[in-house]
């Protein structure tokens, strides 16, 4: 009887374990399949962190258990390793300065139309505008941008003085888009997205001589009304059959849809890229998806890299309301470019964190006319 039962056990043990590598291998990859054929992959994909968490415990509960059977997970983590590192990746060390190149440092951050998400700015004084001196990149690429000219701003007049001279060089973009610089650039017009809530914006910029390629980018938002986000909370404290019911008719249909878009609108990203070219080629902005989803892996194709799994070091989170702990600000990079590091910001002005990127940029001598200050 006693020998029975733990056969039994130990076959349960084991499918649990065949179920969860399944599982792993399933969300892992998700980003490789096209939503347009089925979303439920690039949603599994959100779940990879839960998944990987429960797989590393089934590790520890197998040693403990059946020692044997340990192998059949850690199998499957290794099989997942580049969806490992997407998640979580381990760069050691720091990256040096190449012998003629300069560092060439881009922040992205979706400001939440410099609204205080935390509700703690005073009178004459903006968080969001005080982050973005203090990371003093050469380029920034701000999306939901309201309002856009901070030569216009009178209620932060210092603040907004002290952004106009270090940034001279300025563009309103696309709706709600607008990119600092403190380089002189050329606009270039690209086709846009039939959806509202995505856009681009693109730039040729001359930095000591050197063509940079910028795109500042929002993709399409996922969408979700109050009740959706108020759902989500609810099913993240208490889960219930219910709830989960409601969400797979509601917020689920809702991410499908949106996957779909954003993989359209990757694809007009991507056609936009090759079409202009450049030796150096930077893609910053709200992805509005994680990393290594569809629509990432169709705007690198084979030519632009991600600076987060290049330099970055360990997991994420670059939004971080309605308990939707995710990282959708991306920055890609391509060309003659060489990433050094990433960095993510902790001010919760915004419901984002800011994200900047320093990338080594070959510089060559000689100037360009550039009409594209204001």
């Amino acid at each position: 009887m006693y020998k029975s039962m733990k056969r039994f056990l130990k076959f349960i043990l084991l499918i649990i374990n065949i179920a969860a590598v399944a599982a792993l291998l399933f969300s892992g990859y998700g980003g490789h399949f096209d939503p347009a054929t089925s979303s439920l992959p690039g949603i599994a994909l959100m779940l990879f962190p839960a998944v990987l968490a429960v797989v590393v415990f089934l590790i520890l509960f197998d040693l403990i258990t059946w020692r044997r059977l340990a192998f059949l997970p850690a199998f499957g983590i290794l099989a997942c390793a580049s969806a490992v590192w997407n998640f979580c990746p381990l760069n050691f060390g720091s990256h040096k300065l190449p012998e003629g190149c300069r560092e060439f440092k881009v922040l992205t951050y979706n400001t939440y139309n410099f609204e205080n998400y935390s509700k703690t700015d005073s009178a004459g004084y903006n968080s969001t505008v005080n982050t973005i001196l203090n990371y003093d990149a050469d380029v920034v690429c701000l999306q939901e941008s309201r309002p856009t000219d901070p030569a216009q701003w009178r209620d932060i007049p210092s603040q907004a003085d002290s952004l106009t001279t270090r940034y001279p060089y300025r563009s309103h973009g696309y709706k709600t888009l607008h990119v600092l610089s403190k380089h002189p650039f050329d606009t270039i017009d690209v086709h846009q997205p039939d959806d509202p809530s995505a856009m681009f914006q693109c730039l040729r910029l001359n930095v000591d001589g050197t063509p940079v390629v910028l795109y500042n980018i929002h993709l399409q938002s996922i969408g979700l009304s109050t009740d959706d986000k108020a759902l989500y909370g609810s099913i993240t404290r208490h889960p219930t059959t219910e709830k989960l019911e409601d969400a797979r008719y509601g917020m689920i249909a809702k991410l499908s849809a949106a996957m779909k878009a954003r993989t359209q609108q990757a694809v007009m990203l991507r056609h936009n890229i090759d079409s202009i070219g450049g030796p150096n080629i930077i893609v910053a902005g709200d992805f509005n998806d994680i990393e290594d989803c569809h629509a990432q892996r169709v705007i690198e194709g084979k030519t632009l890299e991600s600076t987060f799994t290049s330099v970055g070091f360990g997991p994420t989170v670059t939004y971080y309301a309605n308990r939707f702990y995710f990282n959708i600000d991306h920055i890609l990079y391509g060309g003659n470019l060489k990433a050094l590091s990433y960095e993510r910001g902790h001010g919760r002005s915004s419901d984002h964190y800011p994200v900047m990127g320093t990338f080594a940029l070959p510089v060559r001598n000689g100037t360009q006319n550039h009409n594209a200050k204001q």
